[in-house]
């Protein structure tokens, strides 16, 4: 099975799938109180019935990470060392990523991170995050 093909993408999120392809990062907030969340979920102050998926920034900053020194995906085999960060969006939520563009002694937290988007084998669109400039 493909990398993103292995992802789960249960139908609530399908619009984050389609924003992605869009080359558009998407949080789903709350019409009412303007909390964010990721992934898909209700407001914890006003349940389901006002949640929307809307463009966010695709900015936030690590805020802790690890360095994997094994491949856990063929399609990481020739990443090798490689990070994988627990990004605090702008808009509150975090968000699980791998960190591209940026040397691995580079990566700290606090290190504010941009996302870009890249093309599996499959064909598929996978946001991960690089350092802002």
């Amino acid at each position: 099975m493909s990398e993103i093909g292995e992802i789960i993408k249960g139908d609530v999120d399908q619009p984050f799938w389609d924003g992605c392809a869009r080359g558009q990062f998407l949080v789903h907030r709350c019409e009412i109180c303007g909390l964010s969340y990721w992934p898909a979920s209700c407001c914890t102050r006003h349940g389901a019935r006002a949640m929307r998926w809307v463009a966010a920034s695709g900015q936030g900053e690590v805020h802790t990470y690890t360095i994997f020194y094994h491949a856990y995906r063929p399609s990481l085999k020739d990443r090798v060392p490689y990070a994988v960060a627990v990004v605090k969006l702008r808009e509150g939520p975090f968000y699980h990523s791998r960190i591209v563009e940026c040397p691995i002694d580079q990566v700290k937290s606090g290190m504010r991170v941009q996302v870009v988007f890249e093309t599996g084998e499959d064909g598929g669109i996978l946001p991960v995050f690089g350092p802002t400039s």
